[in-house]
């Protein structure tokens, strides 16, 4: 890999740096506002790409699964020629249980696996339906140095679509919250998890805001803001 930080932007937004490399990186990109710039724009394009590109699993999907699930079972054991002695009964039994436990364990991940594809597909459909209205509307602001923050608004749906990156890890006491700020009083739209590699957030009651706003909040949020936004994006 190149030792020349600035040809490192592309690799670092495609999580592709080794973890020394990532951090020499991320340590000059505090100090350098040419690849915090091309960091940002090469992060919201790669993720405009994905979503241009993802696709809806087909609807026969579930029910595959789930057949596979109902066939998947734990097969019996043999049975012994003789009677086992009482050690060996005991050692059957704890097997026995064991299998149950794993058979169990198994049926449950196969089940929280397809509830998490669920959940994707849905979350992959409201953002494609944001993105794609007429009127969608895209805005991008930095914060915290290299942070950024990604809004795609659609006034005609009421929704938008946020996307971070970079935003500081809050303490457990503290939480990123957004708001709508317009003529009106602001409106909470939410408490999402902001930081690190954060996927995509939808969020409702745009009404007639005209920015989106960030503040940080005590942990659960607040009725009204407690402190001056770290950051507001224009909706359009």
């Amino acid at each position: 890999m190149t030792h020349d930080p600035h040809d490192l932007a592309g690799p670092y937004a495609l999580d592709a740096l080794t973890a020394p490399e990532r951090r020499r990186f991320e340590r000059h990109l505090r100090a350098c506002a040419s690849c915090a710039g091309e960091t940002a724009g090469l992060r919201e394009t790669t993720a405009r790409l994905a979503l241009a590109v993802s696709r809806r699993p087909p609807d026969p999907l579930r029910a595959r699964v789930m057949r596979k699930v109902a066939r998947t079972r734990q097969a019996p054991p043999p049975l012994a020629r003789r009677l086992p002695s009482p050690r060996t009964a005991g050692l059957a039994w704890l097997a026995a249980a064991a299998c149950l436990v794993l058979a169990l364990a198994a049926d449950g991940e196969a089940w929280r696996s397809h509830r998490s594809a669920e959940h994707a597909q849905a979350l992959n459909h409201q953002v494609s339906t944001v993105m794609a209205a007429p009127d969608a509307h895209t805005s991008t602001v930095r914060a915290q140095g290299s942070a950024s923050v990604t809004v795609v608004a659609s006034r005609s749906l009421g929704k938008a679509v946020v996307t971070t990156s970079g935003l500081l890890r809050l303490p457990s006491a503290k939480t990123y919250q957004m708001w709508w700020l317009g003529p009106a009083a602001p409106r909470s739209a939410g408490t999402p998890d902001l930081t690190g590699k954060a996927r995509p957030v939808v969020t409702t009651g745009l009404g007639d805001a005209q920015r989106l706003g960030v503040t940080i909040e005590p942990a659960g949020g607040s009725p009204q803001p407690t402190s001056a936004p770290i950051l507001t994006v224009a909706l359009g």
